[in-house]
C-alpha cells in the first residue's frame, strides 16, 4: 500500500505585544491591566512565594476587591531550591482543586523565581492561560520579567525545562525595591551592570556616577526616584530590543547571556549559596579578562568594570572554594 501524505496548513501571525509599566504604588495599576479586553472576565489566581505573600497579597487582594473582583491566593515555599517540577505540579494541583480552568488569569507576584516558575505554570495550565507579572525585585526587573522565558530547574542545570510564554503585562513597582536588603539590591545590579556593558555606555556611566563617584549605598540607590526609574526602564528597554529581534534565542538574544556561561556554572558549583547576580558579575568580569587577553576589550575597560563591581559591593573573581576545573 502506498503511503498517504497530508499537509496541515497552519501559518500563524500572533501579536504577543504587551505593556511594561514602571512606577511606585502600582497595585491599582495591576487591577486596571487585569480589566482590559480579554482579561476582564477571567477568574484570578494570585501566585507568589512564602516571603512575598506577606508583603503584597493583602494589598493586591484589597485593590481587586475594591473593584468588585475576587482573588484566590496560592503560595509556594520561597527560594531557588523550590523552582522545580515538583513545585509546579503542586501549584497546578491546587489550581485544579479550587476549580480553575481555561478562564484563568494568573498574577505572578514576586522576583525571578516566581515569574519563571509561575510563567511556566501559565504556559501549560489548560494548555496556556494569560498571566501578569507583578515584579517586586530589581533582579527580576532586569532579568526574568521581560522576554517570556519561563522555566524550572533540574539537578543538572537551571532553567532546563520550560517554555516561551509571553506575559499579558509586566508591572514593576519601585516601592517594592524599598523592602529589599542590600544583598538583594546588589543581586539585581549584577544583571544591570551587564546590560550597560552590552548595550548602553551612557547607562553604564550613570551607574559609575552613582556608585563610584557619589558612593551611594544600595539602599540610597533604590530611594532615588530618577535612578530607580532609569534603571528599571533601561533594563527593560535593552532586554526588549534583544528579545524583539530574536524571540526564541536563535542568535542575537544570546548576547543577554554575557557572564552567564561562567556564572551559571558558578551558581551550581556553589550549591546556590551565591546569588544569580553575584555569579553573573563574577562571570562577566572573568569573561572581560579573557576578552582583554584576546583583544576584544582593553585592560582599562576591564578595570573600569571591576571598579564598578567593587563600588557596588559585588564579587568579581571566583571564591577560593571553587576551582577552574570545577567550573569547567
Amino acid at each position: 500500500m502506498k503511503p498517504t501524505e497530508l499537509t496541515v496548513e497552519l501559518v500563524r501571525q500572533v501579536d504577543e505585544s504587551y505593556p511594561i509599566i514602571v512606577g511606585r504604588g502600582l497595585e491599582d495599576k495591576v487591577v486596571e491591566v487585569a480589566s482590559r479586553p480579554g482579561l476582564a472576565h477571567r477568574r484570578i489566581a494570585l501566585i507568589t512565594d512564602s516571603t512575598v505573600v506577606d508583603l503584597v497579597a493583602d494589598q493586591l487582594v484589597s485593590a481587586f476587591e475594591a473593584a468588585g473582583r475576587g482573588v484566590d491566593v496560592v503560595a509556594f515555599p520561597a527560594g531557588e531550591i523550590n523552582k522545580t517540577r515538583a513545585t509546579k505540579e503542586q501549584i497546578e494541583d491546587e489550581l485544579i482543586a479550587r476549580g480553575f480552568g481555561r478562564d484563568t488569569l494568573i498574577i505572578a507576584a514576586g522576583g525571578g523565581v516566581v515569574t519563571d516558575l509561575v510563567g511556566f505554570v501559565a504556559a501549560t495550565f489548560t494548555r496556556g492561560v494569560p498571566y501578569i507579572s507583578y515584579v517586586t525585585t530589581l533582579l527580576a526587573a532586569a532579568d526574568a520579567a521581560v522576554g517570556g522565558k519561563t522555566a524550572v530547574d533540574t539537578l543538572q542545570a537551571t532553567n532546563l525545562i520550560g517554555a516561551f510564554h509571553q506575559p499579558s503585562a509586566v508591572v514593576i513597582d519601585l516601592d517594592r525595591w524599598l523592602t529589599l536588603s542590600d544583598a538583594q539590591i546588589r543581586d539585581g545590579l549584577g544583571e544591570t551592570v551587564k546590560h550597560g556593558c552590552i548595550a548602553d555606555a551612557e547607562f553604564f556611566a550613570a551607574l559609575e556616577e552613582a556608585f563610584v563617584a557619589r558612593g551611594l549605598t544600595p539602599a540610597e540607590f533604590v530611594r532615588d526616584d530618577a535612578l530607580a526609574e532609569l534603571t528599571a526602564r533601561r533594563n527593560c528597554e535593552i532586554k526588549r530590543d534583544f528579545v524583539v529581534s530574536d524571540v526564541f534565542e536563535g542568535n542575537r538574544r544570546m548576547g543577554l547571556n554575557l557572564g552567564h556561561t561562567i556564572g551559571r556554572a558558578l551558581e551550581t558549583a556553589m550549591g546556590y549559596t551565591m546569588s544569580h547576580g553575584e555569579c553573573v558579575a563574577v562571570g562577566t568580569n572573568l569573561q572581560m579578562r579573557l576578552g582583554a587577553r584576546f583583544g576584544y576589550c582593553t585592560d582599562a575597560e576591564q578595570q573600569r568594570f571591576e571598579t564598578l563591581l567593587k563600588a557596588i559591593g559585588l564579587p568579581y573573581e571566583l571564591p577560593e572554594s571553587v576551582t577552574v576545573d570545577g567550573i569547567m
